[in-house]
């Protein structure tokens, strides 16, 4: 039997901790890898990255970063694995298909893997250590992290994020599409002692989750890469504390789902310091008609004008690396909800005996 913990700190809390240290670990011992692999893609035309789960939010993260770095010019896209498998793109020997997976089991991830390099793409595979034999036939292998203990993922995204950085960035260098691709790997050297600095806001954060754990539902947005860490947080909520959740991009938020939420729920925002921000403030004032319990989380350049019960101001960063920054506030307000309701934060209700029967019938 696998070890288990019945109170705080569950293993959850261990690996959120922990993700400064691994990136760290990631950056000094995968770096050939990862130099390999991009000096092997750089000549390639289009880049899907293809996950399923927290690992489709890294790959949507993936997406935007080739956007923003290279103005626009690289081909880049993200791929739901079983949408990938069953609706398919045409690949051919200019793609690149990245598929992200921290356990190397997951099945539709290797159907895509394999449907990839069957139509003759280039294959990347990013797991964790010691993952499923599955993988092992990508063209490339870049590991990230021992696997988890917890039921919900949290090092395995930030170490994948990590290394999917690095292999952006230099990919774009060799093909002189990013203007100042040393100043970039420079300020993502910097992630896990900023990471570090977000973790010190722990006492806050435990304190604000007292206060949203009795609330009905959560709404998470954020705008670019923040639509993802908006989707990531609301999924660690569903999986730890078992609460309605959902993460939206900042505009569609207004566009309909608005209309649904009340006073019963709790709203978080991203603000990066970026223009979308006017907009994020604009929807709290809104959220505060309502009567909604608001938490923004924001740079120090974009603490003004936030209508919230609750403001947590990070380092100054670059706004590119709030995947990173922004949700380790994020995932330890998810933990302390999980510990305030007074459920089990690794089990993913897997210790619930219909919930485990449910696992059987439509096991991963």
């Amino acid at each position: 039997m696998p070890e288990t913990r019945d109170k705080h700190p569950f293993f959850l809390y261990d690996a959120i901790q922990s993700q400064p240290d691994l990136i760290d670990q990631v950056f000094a011992k995968q770096r050939t890898k990862i130099e390999d692999a991009a000096g092997a893609a750089a000549g390639k035309k289009r880049f899907v990255f293809i996950g399923i789960g927290t690992s489709l939010n890294a790959a949507n993260v993936c997406e935007r970063w080739m956007r923003f770095h290279s103005g626009g010019r690289a081909s880049a896209r993200a791929e739901q694995s079983f949408e990938f498998v069953h609706y398919p793109l045409a690949l051919g020997p200019e793609d690149v298909a990245i598929v992200i997976t921290h356990t190397g089991t997951t099945t539709k991830s290797i159907e895509a893997l394999r449907a990839a390099k069957a139509a003759g793409a280039m294959t990347i595979a990013i797991t964790g250590q010691k993952s499923g034999d599955g993988i092992q036939g990508a063209d490339f292998h870049i590991e990230t992290c021992e696997q988890e203990l917890a039921f919900a993922y949290t090092k395995s995204y930030t170490t994948a994020l990590a290394a999917l950085a690095k292999f952006i960035l230099a990919i774009l260098e060799q093909r002189s599409l990013i203007k100042d691709a040393t100043g970039a790997d420079a300020a993502l050297e910097k992630v896990p002692s900023l990471m570090r600095l977000a973790l010190r806001s722990e006492i806050k954060i435990r304190e604000i989750a007292k206060q949203v754990a009795p609330k009905q539902r959560l709404i998470f947005f954020g705008s670019g890469t923040g639509w993802a860490t908006a989707v990531e947080a609301a999924l660690k909520n569903k999986e730890t504390s078992y609460i309605a959740a959902e993460g939206f991009e900042t505009e569609e938020l207004l566009h309909g789902p608005f209309s649904e939420i009340d006073s019963r729920g709790a709203i978080v925002a991203m603000l990066t310091g970026e223009p979308a921000d006017d907009r994020a403030r604009t929807i709290l004032r809104a959220a505060g008609e309502l009567g909604m319990l608001r938490v923004a989380v924001t740079v120090p350049d974009a603490n003004r004008d936030i209508a919230a019960e609750h403001v947590v101001v990070l380092p100054e960063m670059a706004a590119w690396l709030a995947p990173f920054i922004h949700l380790v506030p994020l995932q330890v307000l998810t933990y302390y909800i999980a510990v305030a309701r007074g459920v089990n934060a690794d089990s993913g209700r897997q210790d619930q005996e219909a919930h485990a029967r449910a696992h059987k019938v439509y096991k991963l």
